[in-house]
């Protein structure tokens, strides 16, 4: 199974059909098939791809967010420089891929710059990576 350029697989369906295992069981399979670094991707709130790949997280893009929004950031940098430097930061890396998960803001409202964020993020980081596995929310 040989993948010669970047390739973007969103498992997306239903609540509770099983879209966090599929997601797993495909970076699981590319990493098998020698397909590596994989760059999984948690789109959903509800973050828990972590758990189905056997790995701890300690960040998430939200809390990233939140940490730029309400702490004071380096000087001579601006929020977008210091959201964009600091993502890599969330990034888990493990054997054989990466994690990188949205997570949720903090309260309530629109996950619109929460999503904008990781949509930013996959396509910073992309080009580094074979294969994307992205589980989506329902």
């Amino acid at each position: 199974m040989g993948v010669s350029r970047t390739c973007t697989i969103v498992v997306c369906g239903k609540g509770g059909t099983g879209k966090t295992t599929i997601s797993a069981l495909l970076v699981r399979s590319f990493i098998e098939a020698g397909v590596r670094p994989v760059l999984a991707v948690d789109a959903d709130p509800n973050a828990n791809l972590h758990e189905a790949l056997g790995v701890d997280l300690a960040e998430t893009l939200g809390c990233m967010r939140e940490e730029a929004f309400t702490r004071s950031i380096p000087p001579g940098m601006d929020r977008t420089s210091y959201i964009k430097y600091r993502f890599r930061t969330v990034l888990v890396e493990a054997e054989g891929f990466d994690l990188l998960a949205m997570g949720r803001p903090e309260g309530t409202g629109c996950y619109c710059f929460p999503n904008s964020l990781l949509g930013e993020c996959m396509h910073l980081l992309g080009e580094e990576y074979p294969v994307t596995v992205v589980d989506s929310e329902a």
